[in-house]
């Protein structure tokens, strides 16, 4: 039969080689898990990424398309000769309201003759 003692550093050393045993598993598992959430979230980041760049092309290809300082002082030309005319029209329409009232008047005080 087997010493005690001996029996006794074999059951250590077996419990030894188990706990490494174990503690490599858990690593290795550990490990694989911790390279499944880093493509998980590799894969989000780079959608993101991708999304955020169809974003900013939109915008960019929008701010091509809008007005730009030239254009806009056009528009106030624009508006400002728009004005000029209408102050004229009601120029000639205040003109043509104090005639009117001037005949009317003329009118009612000599009569139509």
């Amino acid at each position: 039969m087997m010493d005690p003692q001996i029996a006794t550093y074999a059951a250590l050393a077996v419990a030894c080689a188990s706990l490494l045993l174990n503690l490599v598993i858990y690593r290795e598992n550990k490990e694989k898990a911790t390279n499944a959430r880093l493509a998980m979230l590799e894969s989000d980041v780079t959608a993101q990424l991708t999304a955020q760049a169809q974003r900013i092309a939109h915008l960019e290809t929008a701010a091509e398309a809008a007005p730009d300082h030239a254009d806009l002082g056009e528009v106030y030309d624009s508006i400002n000769d728009l004005a000029k005319v209408v102050n004229q029209l009601v120029g000639e329409n205040k003109g043509q309201s104090d005639t009117l009232r001037l005949i009317l008047s003329c009118i009612t005080t000599k009569g139509l003759a």
